[in-house]
């Protein structure tokens, strides 16, 4: 990451001490200059061009909320943190209207005011990429969470292939999320051995960036990388909606692609997923308990989220059981996005052997199918068939040749 360059100001010379105290540690930081008021601040922003200045609320010499919104609109394009004794709600919501990136209240944490830093730091990047004619700029990631309300629907079977299908078909990096925290099985289902898991970031949260959260990724001979649910389920309760929302936002800012696999039951911490998801694959199969129990999910997904946020994917699609594809769509009154048909061989085989059938068996029907999903979802045409198979073999040789030579272990 490149040195952030901050400008700090405080009427109190005892608060602008320990502001550089606070970031004096940290090697991406470099505080600049200081100020005692805020015409002071708006000068030195003028002359030495920071990135982002945190000041206190109660700065002398002009109202923050001015000060905010004459640095944010300037030429030099500086993110604001606000920093207060008081979280008083008028304050915020005034000094946020005028452009602050954060507003944070003493006593300060060092972890929470570097990630605040980092986080406008970012943001400032991007409104600077914009002015300078680079273009529309968004370098976030699409999360897609599968969800189904019914037990044994497929969906980390469709997660984790689809997963490994976005990585190989896709362009950068793709992270795969066990959040079926009490009896998650994705790293059996890839055969990878994790050693570390969703649940040693519960008390790490907040100092939470990047960096950190490759320590926690497994990495797979396909390409794709694992966070993986907790090794036992009495962990599953230290995962909490702060955590689920802190690690989403950090993948998304790392990642191309984030596929999430969830439990059955509507979790807070599965809401979490999906409130910050772009692709809901609500999953179903052709039998009447689990279309009863889709039935409730999507009514109660579509009051909650815009309906093209959601697609309906429909397991085991050819299989003879008196009821149709058309019926579900009678039934749910919703348009099925994508059929994924039934073959126990195959599926079977691919978890017992550990190796996703998007690789073992690319030409199966089963696997066109989840590729041409990945390839929705990426918004791009799908290959013709000579290419998928090229494509899909490749991976699988760069995913063995890794594995021999130890790359990324």
């Amino acid at each position: 990451m490149a040195t952030i360059n901050v400008v700090i100001a405080d009427s109190s010379a005892e608060s602008r001490e320990q502001l550089n105290n606070l970031l004096s540690g940290d090697t991406d930081i470099n505080v600049v200059a200081d100020a005692s008021d805020g015409r002071e601040a708006a000068e030195l922003v003028k002359s030495m061009r920071p990135d982002v200045l945190v000041c206190d609320v109660n700065i002398g010499g002009m109202d923050a909320d001015k000060l905010t919104e004459q640095v944010v609109l300037s030429q030099e394009q500086c993110g604001v943190v606000i920093v207060s004794s008081v979280s008083d709600i008028p304050v915020v919501r005034t000094v946020m209207q005028a452009g602050a990136g954060d507003f944070l209240t003493r006593p300060l944490d060092r972890a929470e005011l570097v990630d605040s830093l980092k986080r406008v730091y970012s943001t400032v990047q991007k409104r600077r990429a914009l002015a300078s004619g680079g273009g529309e700029v968004d370098t976030k990631g699409r999360i897609v969470t599968v969800y189904s309300p019914q037990g044994g629907s497929g969906k980390s079977i469709l997660a984790g292939n689809l997963a490994v299908a976005l990585a190989a078909h896709g362009s950068g990096q793709v992270v795969l999320v066990d959040l079926s925290l009490q009896f998650g099985n994705l790293d059996l289902m890839l055969n990878v051995s994790p050693e570390n898991t969703l649940a040693g970031l519960a008390q790490k949260y907040n100092e939470l960036d990047a960096q950190m959260m490759e320590t926690y990724l497994t990495k797979h001979d396909s390409g794709l990388k694992l966070l993986s649910a907790p090794s036992t389920p009495q962990y599953a309760e230290t995962i909490t909606v702060y955590v689920v929302e802190q690690v989403l936002e950090v993948l998304r800012e790392s990642c191309s692609y984030v596929v999430i696999d969830t439990p059955s039951g509507m979790q807070d911490t599965t809401l979490a997923a999906l409130d910050g998801t772009d692709d809901i694959l609500l999953l179903t199969t052709l039998d009447l308990l689990a279309l009863h129990n889709t039935k409730t999910a999507l009514d109660m997904l579509v009051q909650m989220y815009p309906p093209e946020k959601i697609r309906l994917v429909l397991n085991r699609a050819n299989s003879d059981v008196g009821i149709t594809p058309e019926d579900v769509e009678s039934t749910l009154q919703f348009k099925i996005a994508a059929h994924i048909p039934s073959d126990g061989r195959v599926v079977v085989t691919s978890v017992n052997e550990g190796m996703p059938f998007v690789m073992s068996q690319p030409n199966a029907e089963i696997s066109r199918r989840i590729v041409g999903l990945a390839y929705e979802i990426m918004g791009k045409e799908p290959p013709d068939e000579d290419m998928a198979q090229f494509v899909a073999a490749s991976a699988k040789k760069k995913g063995m040749l890794s594995s021999l030579l130890g790359v990324g272990r």
